[in-house]
């Protein structure tokens, strides 16, 4: 019989979570996967269900913390108990996990992004931890990266669990190799990067290192692909620095056709970024990347990418004047990105992984 998986998103939106739970339905065809949404309909709801997913909204999680609980906990009583649960966040986490202990089910909790530091934080994790939530047996904390998993092993209420990494998986789109052209700079060269624009990310160095070539690189673009509270602040940065018609903020967008047209992949970030999925993605299309010098990349990327100091545009310029000048490294760089990426970063990898999380008989003897 059909086991079924019962997947727990607070959002029905467009990020990387929601994108995980996608990449996972597509990855285990072999159960019957529900989605269960805490808000209302969004983006990623069509695509669930494209993906073969049945899919609730309890437009709940707005209401309040009390009134959400309340709503789970009569959807819960409705249905009838899956065999594999997956929370794919952390948020309000204690409430979800009591409720969901009137279930036996094995458990798995996705954890997307590293702790913020700070005593208040501490304050409140402490008064979190002693609420009386006893850990729910069963469940096991999935960290994107050994970056995250770190950081939660510290934190009162969620070293009760056992935590795994399990990288974030990526689709393998590409058709062959990258095509790396011949950059001069009065040529067009493209630039991109994959992010929200907001604080986690760092897109406003790229643009200030464009600025700053733009004197030796005229033909050079930069193409942000992406949405969020900091695109105002970016578009006055361009115009402060006069390179407004270099800019272009690209919105949500299908990410795998800008990167079968960039040249170079710029993933420019801070310590707050939990994996870089759109790193993964850009390497596995075999696009040559620079990326933030922080041990999450170090991680991430390996030695497949070169690296310039975190928020250091003039670090950034260096190391794209001699990347952009240098078809032979990019090609180098771009087949050991997506070497790399085909290792760590498959669908099916993290699709066997997360299975063994749920049901550590079901596939026994293999690897991840």
């Amino acid at each position: 019989m059909m086991k079924t998986l019962l997947h727990l998103t607070p959002l029905a939106a467009v990020g990387g979570c929601e994108v995980n739970c996608l990449r996972l339905i597509k990855g285990l065809p072999g159960y019957r996967h529900r989605v269960v949404v805490f808000d209302d309909i969004g983006p990623m709801s069509s695509e669930w269900e494209q993906g073969g997913a049945e899919v609730f909204h309890l437009q709940a999680w707005r209401n309040g913390r009390a009134q959400f609980r309340h709503t789970l906990e009569k959807w819960t009583w409705s249905q009838d108990e899956p065999d594999g649960l997956l929370y794919w966040s952390s948020s309000r986490l204690p409430e979800v996990l009591h409720v969901l202990e009137k279930w036996n089910a094995p458990a798995t909790v996705h954890l997307g992004n590293p702790l913020p530091r700070g005593k208040w934080l501490q304050v409140a994790r402490r008064l979190w931890a002693e609420r009386g939530h006893i850990a729910r047996k069963g469940t096991t904390l999935a960290a994107c990266s050994e970056h995250v998993a770190r950081s939660h092993r510290n934190a009162l209420y969620f070293r009760r669990y056992p935590i795994e990494v399990i990288y974030n998986p990526v689709d393998e789109r590409g058709n062959g190799a990258h095509l790396h052209r011949d950059l001069t700079p009065d040529a067009s060269a493209v630039i991109g990067m994959v992010g929200r624009l907001d604080s986690i990310k760092d897109q406003i160095t790229i643009i200030r290192a464009l600025a700053a070539l733009a004197p030796q690189w005229p033909g050079l673009i930069v193409e942000l692909a992406g949405d969020g509270a900091l695109r105002t602040t970016l578009e006055q940065e361009a115009a402060r620095l006069g390179v407004t018609d270099k800019v272009r903020l690209l919105g949500f967008v299908q990410t795998w056709p800008r990167l079968a047209a960039w040249d170079v992949y710029v993933h420019s970030t801070t310590t707050a970024e939990g994996m870089g999925t759109a790193v993964a993605e850009a390497m596995m299309e075999g696009l040559p990347c620079i990326v933030s010098d922080l041990p999450v990349m170090h991680e991430v990327c390996g030695a497949a990418a070169a690296y310039f100091p975190a928020r250091n545009s003039n670090g950034l310029v260096r190391v794209l004047q001699a990347v952009l000048a240098d078809r032979p490294d990019r090609v180098r760089l771009g087949g050991a990105a997506k070497e790399r990426a085909e290792t760590k970063f498959s669908i099916e990898k993290a699709a066997r992984a997360y299975e063994r999380l749920l049901f550590p008989t079901a596939r026994t003897g293999e690897t991840v």
